[in-house]
């Protein structure tokens, strides 16, 4: 399945355009394809959450002259990659750091601050229609109370461990992006990513997402 979504995606980077790439399942095989994109000419820019299709992963031309080379080379080298023919292997600390950068991507898009607050207020809200309604019907204003009271507590606790179960991962892969070099930056809509910056021509640094494409 991975190298299938892989082929097809070089046979759409050799117009020399934008690619997005959708409905590929697993995070190894996103990490694949934006490693192998990657050596042929290509830099991954961005992991959207599409909630029906699955992730979309964004990718944009690399015109600095190293990736040029690197995929000239490429190209010489492994000539029927896009049809069938052998790809250029991918070393595994390369497949670690892509995993890293595409989760980090996807887990900033639920990492809103705003929308667990409204989850909270969603879950107080049911809970308290759950007492309402027990209370009116043959349950004692204190049972009905009661049973709300340990719904809520129960839902609260769970939200608050996926919660911090997320900001855990969030920080493993930070740390590994940091010890790669990656740079932390924030998105005008308050998303943190890490970016390597550390070249001024760097194909991120101009990247814009296209029309509304985003999370659904």
């Amino acid at each position: 399945m991975g190298q299938r979504h892989v082929r097809k995606m070089l046979r759409e980077m050799a117009g020399g355009q934008p690619v997005e790439v959708e409905q590929v399942a697993t995070l190894r095989s996103l990490a694949l394809m934006a490693a192998v994109a990657e050596q042929f000419g290509y830099a991954y820019t961005d992991t959207r959450q599409r909630h029906r299709s699955g992730p979309q992963l964004f990718f944009v031309p690399d015109p600095r002259p190293q990736a040029r080379e690197r995929a000239e080379r490429n190209r010489l080298q492994y000539p029927n990659a896009s049809t069938g023919g052998a790809l250029p292997p991918v070393p595994a600390d390369v497949l670690d750091l892509f995993k890293a950068r595409i989760s980090y991507d996807l887990e900033g898009w639920n990492d809103d601050k705003q929308r667990t607050w409204l989850l909270y207020v969603v879950l107080t809200v049911l809970c308290a229609i759950l007492g309402v309604r027990l209370g009116l019907g043959e349950a004692s204003p204190t049972a009905a109370a009661a049973v709300a009271a340990v719904a809520w507590a129960a839902l609260m606790s769970v939200t608050l461990f996926l919660v911090s179960i997320r900001r855990r991962r969030r920080a493993k892969f930070a740390a590994i992006l940091e010890a790669a070099g990656f740079t932390q930056t924030t998105e005008q809509s308050g998303r943190e990513r890490y970016l390597p910056l550390t070249s001024p021509n760097h194909p991120l640094r101009s990247w814009r997402p296209g029309p509304s494409r985003g999370p659904a």
